[in-house]
Formats: structure tokens, C-alpha cells, sequence
């Protein structure tokens, strides 16, 4: 009885340096779409810098699992669940590298162009923010039905994906001295439409922990 407490104490640990990491990334996202939107370098700079952060954090959480792996031996069930916090713990490193390609817009696209822009580019941000949101509160309870829900809005981040890039594309094309801007723009168009998938894997690995099946989101 008393390995089981301390074994459960370990992954209470672990879920909440998860959760911790989980508002981090999500706190940089909301930071670099203000910075964009008001030209905030200082904002951008506050996101960037705290992006190591963000990598310790997942680092932390590997190690706390191996740890629990190596001393507790789990199975069935609780291997499953420490499975699924490194999982997720990766998939929330990478939306915090996101949110850094986001901030660092304003270093490679003129307000001008990214004025254009914005509007398709603050939809894709603010749906997958509330993705980020919604999925963490979906782990802390392993509702697989919430996390399913989250998934689906990805989609509504791919229509928008896909509306500018056709947008960048042409624009480029009819002023080819700012390919180069252009460029920056498709690049911060995909790792937004990559947020949402990254998303769709947290949602998926919630699923897992709470029935054992490998969904399809």
C-alpha cells in the first residue's frame, strides 16, 4: 500500500509539471499574438526568451517519468498514463516553439503586410489558444469525450489555413519584391495550421489514456 502512495504521489507530480508546462504555452501563444497585433518587440522578446523554459519543463517530465518507470514498474493502465505525459509533453514543446515562430514575425514581415494578414492569422491563434485550453482541462479529468470535441474544431483552423495561403500566394505574385516577407508569411501560416495538429495529438493521447484505443482525431 504504501509503494502504491508514493507511486500515485509520482504521477500527481508529473501531472501537474504537465499542467504547469500547459499554461506556459499557452500564456506564450496570447503573449505573441499581442506582440504581432500591436507591434510589441518587448512582448515578442518576453516569448522568445522564455521558450528554454518551455524545453526544461518537458525535459523535467521525461526524466520524472523514467524515473517512475524504472522504480515502479508499472503496467497496463499506469505505464499507459506515464506514456501519455511524455507524449503530450512533446506535443506542448513544439506548440511553444510555434509561438515562438509567431513572435519572431515581427522581425520578418513588415506591419504592412502582416496588416493584410492578421485577421485569417488572429482566427487560426485565438481557435488553437482555446484548443490548448480546453485540451489541458480534457487531461485533467481524461474526458475522452471533451478531448474528441477539441479535436474537431482542427478543422476550422485547416479552412482558414488553406484561405491564406491562397491569399499569400497571389499577393506574391502581383508584387514579387516581397517574396521574401511572402515566404515568412506561408511559413507562420503552417505552424499555425501545425498547432491544431499538434492539439489533435494531445486530444488523441487523452483518449488512449482513458480507453486504450489509438484513435484517428
Amino acid at each position: 500500500m504504501e509503494q502504491r502512495i508514493h507511486y500515485r504521489e509520482q504521477i500527481r507530480g508529473i501531472h501537474q509539471e504537465l499542467l504547469r508546462m500547459g499554461v506556459l504555452v499557452e500564456e506564450n501563444l496570447n503573449k505573441a499574438l499581442r506582440a504581432v497585433k500591436t507591434q510589441n518587440r518587448e512582448l515578442a522578446s518576453s516569448v522568445i526568451d522564455s521558450d528554454p523554459r518551455i524545453d526544461a519543463m518537458q525535459l523535467e517530465i521525461e526524466e520524472r517519468c523514467t524515473v517512475a518507470i524504472a522504480t515502479e514498474q508499472p503496467v497496463a493502465t499506469d505505464l499507459r498514463e506515464i506514456m501519455v505525459a511524455i507524449k503530450i509533453a512533446s506535443d506542448l514543446e513544439r506548440i511553444g516553439d510555434h509561438a515562438r515562430h509567431l513572435a519572431r514575425a515581427l522581425d520578418r514581415v513588415s506591419p504592412e503586410l502582416m496588416s493584410e494578414s492578421f485577421p485569417v492569422i488572429e482566427s487560426m491563434a485565438e481557435i488553437g489558444i482555446a484548443m490548448v485550453h480546453d485540451s489541458l482541462d480534457a487531461y485533467v479529468d481524461l474526458d475522452a469525450d471533451r478531448a474528441r470535441e477539441v479535436a474537431l474544431r482542427d478543422q476550422q483552423i485547416n479552412v482558414l489555413h488553406r484561405d491564406l495561403y491562397d491569399r499569400i500566394i497571389s499577393a506574391m505574385k502581383k508584387a514579387p519584391e516581397r517574396v521574401e516577407e511572402g515566404t515568412s508569411l506561408v511559413f507562420i501560416n503552417r505552424f499555425l495550421e501545425r498547432l491544431g495538429d499538434h492539439v489533435t495529438n494531445i486530444c488523441e493521447w487523452i483518449v488512449y489514456a482513458r480507453t486504450g484505443e489509438h484513435p484517428e482525431l
